[in-house]
């Protein structure tokens, strides 16, 4: 089942670098400005989780 849904996300993940409709066709992910705060407090949040529980 885990290679299946890593499977799944290997396949799926170049889709998500395309433009949506309504930009006058495919281009590289343009609102990635728009959510890079949000990635950058998720990986710090990850980080912080991942060192507490090692720190025990």
């Amino acid at each position: 089942m885990r290679k299946s849904l890593l499977t799944l996300a290997m396949l799926l993940s170049p889709t998500a670098v395309f433009a949506h409709e309504g930009h006058g066709g495919v281009g590289l992910f343009h609102h990635f400005m728009d959510l890079a705060p949000a990635l950058a407090l998720l990986a710090v949040i990850a980080v912080g989780f991942v060192w507490v529980k090692n720190r025990k």
